[in-house]
């Protein structure tokens, strides 16, 4: 974000100072220059882009919000703001489809701020450093939300957990990191988990259909489903 080098991933987490707002924390990413962005500062414009969606947007289907959030500057190839993009896309998909919530009325602004949320606190990294993908558990997010699921309801805990094991299971393609990837994976778990219980969102992200793969350094091109095939 700052001068455009690869960042380093290591194994450990070291100290280090956020250019921007000034926090220290430890953290495993750096950057060979010194520099280094706390995941606040790295999000938070993107999460603002994502809450003014859920004020004024009117898109259905969940692949064209997702799509409208790539194009927006604010969002970053890679970063821990795609955690909170899966909740957003599918909150605002069933809101604006007035889709009444399993526990009565339909869903509110507040709940699309509050899957924004929960998505911002699952750290960047996730995927490599906790055994997870912060998009995959992103369905989660939004199922639990949709459903009103807490620790106690044990129906609407279970459907959330589903979303996320299938986004996980996608997930597992034996490829390298990809945001942009890994959200296609959580936004199709999350409307196959709604489809069973009898909810349509619409079609999943299609294959061969992505329009930031040049944006990638390490995209993986043929190998990943979403690859457009372009040569």
């Amino acid at each position: 974000m700052i001068c455009g080098q690869t960042l380093v991933y290591g194994d450990n987490a070291n100290e280090q100072l956020c250019t921007y707002c000034g926090i220290e924390e430890p953290a495993p990413i750096s950057c060979p220059n010194g520099h280094y962005v706390c995941d606040s500062c790295h999000s938070s414009d993107a999460l603002e882009f994502l809450r003014k969606m859920g004020e004024r947007e009117d898109l259905t289907d969940p692949v064209d919000i997702i799509n409208l959030a790539y194009s927006h500057p604010s969002f970053n190839f890679h970063g821990p703001e795609h955690h909170s993009l899966v909740p957003a896309a599918i909150l605002l998909s069933l809101k604006n489809k007035k889709i009444e919530k399993p526990k009565g009325g339909v869903v509110s602004l507040e709940d699309i701020l509050e899957g924004i949320r929960r998505g911002s606190k699952i750290p960047g990294g996730f995927c490599g450093y906790a055994g997870t993908c912060g998009a995959c558990v992103g369905a989660g997010v939004a199922i639990a939300v949709f459903l009103g699921s807490t620790p106690k309801t044990p129906e609407e805990r279970e459907l959330a957990h589903r979303a996320t094991q299938r986004g996980i299971n996608l997930v597992q393609d034996h490829l390298v990191r990809c945001c942009k990837r890994s959200t296609f994976y959580g936004v199709t778990a999350a409307i196959e988990i709604l489809r069973e219980v009898g909810i349509d969102l619409g079609q999943s992200p299609p294959h061969n259909s992505c329009k930031q793969w040049e944006k990638n350094r390490d995209c993986e091109r043929e190998r990943c489903v979403y690859f457009p095939g372009i040569k």
